[in-house]
């Protein structure tokens, strides 16, 4: 909001003093009407009377007009300030409205376009959740090719007639691009795979990149792992469980010395005992109460 001067511009002082010498000619020679000069009186009395009264009601009216003059300028300032300020109102309440309207959509945890940096706990989460896939009657978006992703790759075909689900291949909707679930989890520097990194979008050659990508030792690695933190979350066995176990035990145990020390905090208040004694060390004589409770 634009804050308002403190004190008059050097266009207000200008306008100012132009008023202030319009009034000082205006006052030129008023004091003659009551000054007798040498010439012969030739008006009479009520001429003077007149004459006197109309330069009274002419100051008047332009010292009222000056008044006027004044006043407007002052509510035409206040007014440009108003309509400035409220313009700068009116502008930061709307980009205010603006900001509240916008509805902030729910962050959809389970698209692999969303997994920017992937920690433990992350992963943890996204293993226990496992893959989520789109729904297969819903059309994929196309390219600019007309072609696009197809749910038929979800399952492979062996060569004995055998189908198996393909479950570590997930869709983006938020880019448009399938991913390998544990690659994109599990990868180990280095590895710059399209279906582990930024994702593989070629819908003419997914087939066949599919095809080699399953069968590389990179993706094998990712599935033993995949497999095996899926089995310790399952079994509550993690690597980490033993750390956590010990951290709950160190928790319960100073849990345990807090509500002593209230207790004993409670009794010696309620007996109006001492709490401190000639020492200040545990396990020593005339420690005084508190202590050797």
């Amino acid at each position: 909001m634009k804050l308002k001067r403190c004190y008059p511009s050097g266009y207000e002082k200008r306008k100012k003093k132009q008023r202030v010498k319009k009034l000082l000619q205006s006052q030129t020679g008023a004091i003659d009407k009551f000054v007798t000069t040498g010439e012969p009186i030739e008006h009479s009395v009520e001429d003077l009377e007149n004459k006197e009264d109309e330069g009274l009601v002419n100051n008047e009216n332009e010292n009222e007009n000056l008044v006027n003059e004044e006043v407007e300028s002052l509510v035409n300032n206040e007014n440009l300030v108003n309509e400035e300020g409220n313009e700068n109102l009116g502008s930061g309440e709307a980009n205010q409205d603006e900001e509240m309207n916008v509805e902030c959509e729910p962050l959809n945890i389970d698209d692999p376009g969303n997994w920017k940096n992937i920690d433990q706990n992350l992963r943890d989460l996204l293993v226990e959740r496992g893959p989520v896939r789109r729904d297969c009657d819903v059309n994929f978006p196309k390219d600019a090719n007309a072609r696009h992703f197809s749910s038929i790759h979800y399952i492979r075909h062996l060569a004995n007639g055998e189908k198996l689900d393909r479950k570590w291949l997930i869709y983006s909707e938020v880019l448009d691009r399938v991913f390998c679930f544990c690659c994109k989890l599990f990868k180990q520097e280095g590895n710059k795979t399209q279906l582990a990194t930024e994702g593989f979008r070629d819908w003419k050659n997914i087939g066949e990149r599919l095809k080699g990508h399953e069968s590389s030792n990179e993706h094998i690695t990712c599935m033993s792992k995949w497999i095996e933190l899926e089995k310790r979350l399952g079994k509550n066995e993690t690597i980490d469980k033993s750390a956590q176990d010990q951290i709950s035990k160190e928790r319960e145990h100073w849990r345990r010395v807090l509500l002593m020390i209230i207790a004993v905090v409670k009794f010696l208040a309620k007996n109006n005992l001492p709490f401190r004694g000639s020492h200040e060390k545990i396990y020593e004589e005339s420690n005084g109460v508190f202590l050797s409770t």
